[in-house]
């Protein structure tokens, strides 16, 4: 990769970074923002020791995101790759690590399909999302199986009131989403109707010109309530669409629901208990003929938590679920799992400490056991240096160890072992007074027993190992007058057998967002992301590319608000995936009423 290539992003951040530093002091500081899904437990954003971005609410209202790819891909750490427009196949990459590294929770609950470990990011609605946790690093040793890359929590929408929203951009792409209700119960309706354009071009390996188009319909509800002694809080979401692509189409429909009850405090500890279900369907037609998969899982969690100190705890807490999976006319299966976990997340002076270990016992494979260690030491008030190590694996799924696979080529292996990982991380905190952060992270994660279709049958074996090691800067901005995210990602993930890059992961990525606000309740804001050099499918070679997205609002009244989105403002014409296409300039405009 050219240096050339980097020179406009640089420019950018620079820039960016000696705002900020002229900026006022802001309204709101890290120390406001607490998080719950790196140690199951909440704490401040600027104490926790696992690297942390939260998309909130008013982020995603700023940035008028019409799916999480884009909300996603700005992220330090994220590369997100989707196989063409609105609806098409989305991975996501967290550190490198494979697509399904990553654990995936909406609400609390594991919503990943049990046949393939993987999740269907482009069946999320933003209107349905309040805010998105995502930890990067190993978290097995608090959440078990899956989380090598880390833990991307979604938590859905809590409505405040009644809210509407109609929104119309190129491509046909329709929506419209309507929010009402209180803290005791609320619900969120959300509908959108894509007309798009061809997934693939001319390189792809079934291209029809016809345009692969999108209908989604998605619902979340939550609320809370006092019973007894202590508070019942529930959450159901459902998502059911039809999906084009230009092999065939698909339909999909997941839902979860997960019910938690907290008791009062009882001396120094606290103890809550849950219960979630996950239900998953997706049924394939193409010319070769139809597939239906279908993944129903069951789960609850017990929590203890003991209070050591004014910002000390000790945690306990047990999982188990039951999952089963069909993939029709082929194989069906099920496993459970239980897990027993304990923490202790402390602070003495000027050390932060975090200690956490898990075992888990799987039907299927047998044991696994993890752990955390991690510690941060504060020099000064505005500064931190921290290091940490954990241990992680990964569970086979279900097409992995049973799929016969096709003329007796590509099936699954019975005796299967879990992927395993060990991870080193350290880095550097500076908050700037009360205006922002900068935050530096170096890493380095090696994957052993990694699955793959080899030999002379291709069958699913373990025999790969991979390296992947990086660094990350990020920035963050919060004023009254400016919202602004800058972050820049290194990487190199390899195999280690082969010497070979990981497919679709850039070495490099960077990404700003810069809103100002004006009095009103207008804004105006810019969004550029860049994204490096990357190989794909086949050993290609994909050229880096740099996207440039503008959006603004204006309030028309108290209630009514007028909002525009330019994506692709240069009209920038690259392939997201070798073979695939991606949106041209496209325009969206929005109305939205807030009573």
């Amino acid at each position: 990769m050219s240096n050339r290539s980097i020179i406009g992003p640089l420019l950018a951040g620079s820039s960016l970074l000696c705002l900020a530093l002229s900026l006022p002091a802001a309204a709101d500081s890290a120390d406001d923002t607490i998080v719950v899904t790196a140690t199951r437990s909440a704490q401040s954003l600027d104490r926790a020791l696992a690297r942390t971005s939260v998309v909130t609410r008013a982020d995603i209202e700023l940035s008028q995101a019409p799916d999480l790819l884009e909300l996603l891909r700005q992220q330090a750490g994220v590369d997100v790759v989707r196989t063409g427009g609105p609806g098409g196949q989305t991975s996501l990459f967290l550190r490198g690590s494979n697509s399904n590294h990553v654990l995936v929770l909406i609400d609390g609950v594991r919503v990943a399909a049990a046949g393939t470990g993987a999740f269907a990011w482009e069946l999320i609605d933003p209107a349905i999302v309040e805010r998105i946790e995502i930890v990067r690093g190993p978290r097995a040793a608090r959440w078990g199986s899956d989380a090598i890359g880390g833990v991307i929590q979604i938590f859905t929408r809590q409505a405040d009131g009644t809210s509407v929203r109609a929104a119309y951009g190129r491509y046909r792409d329709r929506s419209l989403s309507a929010s009402f209700g209180g803290p005791a119960a609320g619900l969120t309706l959300a509908g959108r109707r894509v007309g798009g354009f061809s997934s693939q071009n001319e390189r792809g390996f079934a291209f029809d010109p016809d345009d692969d188009g999108l209908e989604l319909f998605s619902a979340a509800g939550g609320g809370s309530s006092r019973l007894g002694s202590g508070d019942l809080i529930w959450s159901g979401r459902l998502s059911d669409g039809e999906i084009e692509f230009d092999q065939g189409v698909s339909e999909v429909s997941n839902y979860a629901a997960r019910v938690e009850y907290q008791l009062d405090p009882t001396g120094d500890w606290r103890w809550s208990g849950s219960t979630g279900l996950y239900r998953d369907r997706l049924d394939t037609e193409t010319a070769f003929g139809r597939s239906e998969n279908n993944t129903r899982r069951l789960q609850a969690g017990l929590i203890g938590e003991r209070t050591l100190g004014p910002q000390s705890a000790w945690l306990v807490g047990v999982d188990a679920w039951q999952e089963s999976a069909v993939e029709r006319g082929n194989w069906s299966d099920s496993r459970s799992n239980l897990g027993a976990w304990t923490g202790v997340d402390a602070r003495r002076g000027a050390l932060d400490y975090e200690v956490s270990l898990r075992a888990d016992r799987d039907e299927l494979f047998g044991s696994a056991l993890t752990g955390n260690l991690a510690a941060g030491w504060r020099p000064g008030e505005d500064w931190r240096v921290f290091a940490s190590a954990g241990r992680a694996f990964r569970a086979p799924n279900f097409s992995q160890l049973f799929s016969p696979g096709f003329f007796g080529a590509f099936a699954g292996n019975p005796d299967l072992d879990p992927e395993t990982s060990v991870s080193l991380e350290a880095g550097a905190d500076w908050q700037f007074a009360a205006v922002g952060g900068l935050s530096l992270s170096l890493f380095q994660t090696r994957i052993d027993d990694l699955i793959d279709f080899a030999g002379e049958d291709f069958q699913a074996i373990n025999v790969r190992r991979a390296r992947i090691q990086g660094a990350e800067l990020a920035y963050r901005l919060e004023s009254e007058r400016w919202r602004g995210r800058a972050q820049w990602t290194w990487q190199e993930a390899e195999d280690r057998d082969s010497g070979l890059a990981l497919l679709r992961r850039p070495d490099e990525k960077a990404s700003i967002s810069l809103d100002r606000l004006f009095n009103g309740g207008h804004w105006l804001g810019a969004e550029l992301v860049y994204v490096g050099e990357r190989v794909d499918v086949g050993r290609v070679d994909l050229p880096s590319h740099v996207l440039i997205n503008l959006r603004g609002g204006w309030q028309l009244s108290e209630s009514l608000r007028l909002e525009g989105r330019l994506e692709n403002a240069g009209d920038r014409v690259y392939e997201p995936a070798f073979g695939f296409n991606a949106a041209r300039r496209a325009l969206f405009v929005a109305l939205s009423y807030r009573g």
